[in-house]
C-alpha cells in the first residue's frame, strides 16, 4: 500500500477525528443548485427506475401491482431524499484509498449487521441508467475504524469494507457490506464514488486514476435504524462518542442529503438489511482525487 503525503494525512485525521471541515469538503453552492435542477428533470424516470428494481427483487410485488387497476404509474415532481442524491459533491476525505478490489462482497471477516445495497445509477444528462459504471464504496467498521488506517490513523494493509463493482445493463449493482459504525464527529455514513471507463488490473483491482470520476458522495441512514443497529453487538463495543445525524456537519451542510431506503432483509435485524439508493450522476462532469493513497 502506497501512501502519498502520509504524515499530514495521519496527523490531520488524528487531530480532527471527523473529516476535513465542512466548508472545505463542499463545492460551490451554485453547482449544488444547478445539479438539483438537472436531477429534477429525471424525477419520473428515477421513480420508475427504483420501482423496476424492487420488482426485479420481489416478483410478487409486480404481480400484486398488476392485479389492481388503480395502481398509478410512479410520478414525483421532486427528487426524493430516499431515492436520489441531491447533495453537493464532496471530496473523498482522508480515509480514501485508491486501486481497491473489484468485488461484490466487501465485508471480508468484519462482524456487524449485513447490509445489502441495491445501488442504481442514472445519468441526469440523458435520464437513462448509467451502465458499466464502477460504483466504489468505503466505510468504517462497527467500532468506527477504516480498513487501511486502523485506530488512531495507524497505517495497515487491511482492505475490509472497501471496493466495488460495475453496474449492469440496467444501471444497477448490488454490493454487500456491513452497516457502518460511527466515530467522533461523524454519524453513520458510507462513502461512494462513481467512475466511468475505468480499467482493471490483472490482480483484480480497479485503476482508480483511469477513466473519469463522475461522482463523489455519501450515503446516510435514518436515526431510528442507527439506534437499532448500535444497540447490538459488536457496535456496543464502540467506545467513541456517538455523533447523531443532527450533529453531523457534512450532513447538515449537504442539504437534501442521500438517505438509504432500508428494510429488513428477511425477518429480523439479525438477518441483515436491504437498502435502496439511486445516485443521480451528471455524466458530463469530471472530478479529481485529492487523496493520492493507493492499495
Amino acid at each position: 500500500m502506497h501512501f502519498a503525503n502520509l504524515l499530514p494525512i495521519v496527523v490531520f485525521a488524528t487531530a480532527v477525528f471527523a473529516h476535513p471541515g465542512t466548508h472545505g469538503e463542499l463545492v460551490d453552492r451554485a453547482v449544488h443548485e444547478a445539479r438539483i435542477l438537472q436531477a429534477r428533470k429525471c424525477a419520473n424516470e428515477i421513480a420508475q427506475f427504483e420501482q423496476m428494481r424492487r420488482e426485479l427483487r420481489d416478483p410478487q410485488l409486480k404481480k400484486r401491482q398488476t392485479a389492481t387497476t388503480t395502481a398509478p404509474t410512479p410520478h414525483y415532481t421532486t427528487i426524493q431524499n430516499s431515492t436520489c442524491i441531491t447533495a453537493p459533491e464532496v471530496v473523498e476525505g482522508p480515509y480514501y484509498i485508491g486501486n481497491e478490489y473489484i468485488r461484490y462482497d466487501l465485508r471480508e471477516t468484519q462482524p456487524g449487521v449485513k447490509l445489502v445495497l441495491d445501488v442504481g445509477v442514472i445519468d441526469t444528462t440523458t435520464c437513462r441508467p448509467f451502465t458499466n459504471a464502477f460504483v466504489e464504496l468505503w466505510a468504517a467498521n462497527s467500532t468506527g475504524v477504516y480498513g487501511g488506517y486502523g485506530a488512531g490513523g495507524d497505517v495497515k494493509e487491511d482492505t475490509f469494507l472497501r471496493g466495488g463493482h460495475f453496474t449492469n445493463d440496467q444501471g444497477i449493482v448490488e454490493l454487500t457490506t456491513s452497516y457502518p459504525g460511527f466515530y467522533q464527529g461523524r454519524t453513520a455514513h458510507i462513502h461512494a464514488m462513481v467512475h466511468k471507463n475505468s480499467q482493471q488490473q490483472s490482480n483484480g483491482t480497479i485503476i482508480s486514476a483511469s477513466g473519469t470520476l463522475t461522482h463523489i458522495g455519501q450515503f446516510f441512514f435514518d436515526e431510528p435504524w442507527n439506534d437499532k443497529v448500535y444497540a447490538t453487538s459488536p457496535y456496543t463495543l464502540n467506545t467513541q462518542r456517538r455523533t447523531l445525524n443532527s450533529q453531523d456537519g457534512i450532513l447538515r451542510s449537504a442539504g437534501a442529503a442521500a438517505f438509504v431506503n432500508l428494510q429488513n432483509l428477511r425477518n429480523s435485524l439479525n438477518d441483515g438489511l436491504l437498502g435502496y439508493i439511486t445516485v443521480a450522476v451528471d455524466g458530463s462532469k469530471a472530478y479529481t482525487f485529492q487523496n493520492k493513497n493507493v492499495l
